[in-house]
């Protein structure tokens, strides 16, 4: 568990964040003014049990996140009747229930290992790619609602989940679940009792259909609503969920087409904590809640809006920002007031963020992941991690393992004589796709590829942080791709803010920078608080529409307490060296040709 806290409050006024990232769970406090008073982390687990198989607990997430706001209450000495709103963001993974109440309902097991019996995992994680064929079959009847998801349906969405559930379970199974959630709206039925999906959740990862096109040209009859907003009905009967459709969509987040229930904005008043998840909270019953949001656009939320130099943004001047998430895997969320469709890349979505704006979102499938997985498995690793602490021992602060490489590669640099670490790197390079690539290619049958290894870099540090830098190289030359295919589609993109924890390695923001030539803004609350912060705006935003009322209107509410309540910490320019983007632009040339090669090499040996 991992703690933060600032001086204790005194504002009367404190709004609640609840992060669930792939790990673990985190609870943030904010005042009215943006002030974090504190944060706190509390892991829970994955179950692997086989190759592309990752499987959660809802059970323990709600008891990590009831641990993680309590302790953070608790550090930062704030009364629980100061806690007017909370905002939940979650990853998009795929939770399934019985019918019922938070009291009543029970976890349905999603785990084939243990013939579907084992329900205390009952998660399919957002990184699980056991739905290959799903996604597939899906994608080849090329319906025109995947132009939304630039024209393929991605494994890592909930409809090839459900999908391949429905394969693979028997008939009694299947009819057991009641409710399939996406995580961040398990959340919020979890905390008030009711299923009130999020507009973020079921557009991008539903497929369920919202924009400003409904009633621009139609009578506002029922009809016409459900064929303009809501679930695709014809979508599902073809892909083979038409039993779902028949249920008026109640397995999918509990709201039909038939009326009554809505989906929501983010941060949208959508009633109050419950007794129980108050008790189980440490929270006050009735306090306001949000509607929630994907991690990304979380991270988006407490980024786009950020002050520079105290000066607040416009909308116009932040949809020519990017918001780069990057943590275990990396999410690039840009905005517009118009729809851009990019092949390859998933929207625009409308209103799932911003009431009025739209939203694409590019993303790849492992970057923090990736770096662990290759700086973990080299032999000289351990060696590597001693040193760190050993100087962690000398300097008496932590040194983390990346801190440490990231001197060595300033050590080996100094040595060579080289102007800039870049060029340790000359002859390794790397393609950034070990878990297949979700922008601009969507192809999760990429693969990584290195070209340059020697003997040296198998066994030594040297060997290993030019390894890493290469990685790190790899990851920002695949962030340009997905920039210029989003900038070739008519998004104009000046700014990178980004968030996650690899904000906070300095060489990888730097190299970011430099081979994208566009400044990095690093957010106020720390590169690793933006996303429990942007959850906590959305709790600012839940008390704001509390408190206008039912008929409140959305429009502007969220961005103004994005620009109030966040501020960026600092700016990294690029250096505009000609020999380096030549370099860079030289890497990114051989990054393109290694992919052309991996498809020749897949088409002869399908020969």
């Amino acid at each position: 568990m991992q703690s933060t806290s600032n001086r204790s409050n005194s504002n009367n006024t404190v709004f609640l964040g609840v992060d669930v990232g792939s790990g673990s769970a985190r609870a943030a406090l904010i005042t009215s003014e943006g002030r974090l008073l504190a944060i706190h982390s509390t892991p829970f687990s994955t179950s692997r049990p086989a190759p592309d198989y990752f499987e959660q607990s809802s059970e323990e997430i709600w008891t990590s996140i009831c641990t993680s706001v309590k302790a953070a209450l608790a550090s930062s000495k704030v009364d629980p009747s100061q806690v007017r709103g909370i905002g939940f963001d979650a990853t998009c993974s795929l939770v399934a229930y019985t019918s019922g109440t938070p009291e009543t309902a029970r976890p349905v097991s999603i785990s084939p290992s243990s013939n579907f019996e084992d329900h205390s995992r009952n998660i399919i994680m957002w990184c699980d790619h056991r739905a290959k064929e799903q996604a597939i079959r899906i994608t080849e009847t090329q319906h025109e609602i995947l132009k939304n998801i630039g024209g393929t349906m991605s494994l890592e969405m909930e409809l090839p989940k459900t999908l391949w559930l429905k394969d693979n379970m028997s008939k009694e199974q299947w009819q057991s679940i009641g409710r399939l959630f996406d995580l961040p709206d398990f959340l919020t039925w979890k905390a008030t009792g009711d299923y009130l999906p999020s507009r973020c959740s079921v557009v991008c990862k539903w497929c369920y259909k919202a924009g400003p096109e409904v009633g621009a040209n139609k009578s506002s009859d029922d009809g016409d609503k459900a064929i303009h907003q809501g679930w695709p009905v014809e979508f599902l009967q073809q892909i083979g969920l038409g039993d779902i459709a028949d249920d008026d969509f109640q397995k999918l987040c509990g709201v039909g087409n038939s009326g009554g229930k809505q989906v929501h904005f983010a941060g949208e008043h959508i009633g109050g904590l419950s007794e129980q998840a108050a008790k189980e909270l440490g929270l006050v019953p009735g306090t306001a809640v949000g509607g929630a949001v994907i991690d990304a656009y979380a991270g988006a939320i407490g980024t786009l809006g950020a002050k520079l130099n105290g000066r607040q943004a416009t909308v116009d001047e932040a949809s020519k920002r990017i918001s780069s998430i990057c943590g275990t895997s990396s999410c690039y969320l840009v905005m517009s007031d118009r729809p851009i469709f990019v092949p390859g890349v998933w929207g625009p979505f409308h209103g799932v963020m911003l009431p009025d704006m739209w939203v694409a979102e590019g993303g790849q499938s492992s970057t923090g992941q990736l770096i662990d997985h290759l700086t973990k498995s080299h032999p000289a690793y351990n060696e590597a991690l001693e040193k760190a602490k050993a100087l962690s021992g000398s300097l008496q602060k932590e040194v983390s393992v990346y801190e440490y490489l990231n001197q060595h590669l300033e050590s080996l640099a100094q040595k060579q004589s080289l102007p800039d670490i870049a060029f340790l790197t000359k002859r390794l390079h790397m393609t950034p796709d070990h878990h297949g690539n979700r922008s601009p290619f969507a192809d999760e049958t990429m693969r990584g590829l290195i070209s340059g290894l020697d003997l040296n870099s198998n066994y030594t540090i040297d060997g290993l942080a030019a390894l890493y830098l290469a990685t790190v190289q790899a990851l920002a030359l695949g962030t340009r791709q997905i920039l210029d295919a989003l900038r070739k589609a008519g998004y104009v993109i000046e700014t990178i803010c980004i968030s996650g924890g690899l904000s906070m390695n300095r060489v990888f923001v730097k190299v970011l920078a430099d081979i994208m030539q566009m400044p990095v803004v690093l957010p106020g609350s720390g590169g690793d608080a933006a996303v429990v912060v942007g959850a906590a705006v959305c709790g600012a935003v839940a008390y704001e529409s509390q408190q206008r009322g039912p008929e409140a209107n959305m429009q502007g509410m969220l961005w103004d307490a994005m620009t109030r309540l966040t501020e960026a910490l600092d700016i990294i320019e690029p250096i505009h060296n000609p020999e380096l983007q030549r370099f860079y632009e030289n890497k990114f040339r051989i990054v393109e040709k290694m992919q052309q090669d991996q498809r020749v090499y897949n088409e002869i040996m399908a020969s």
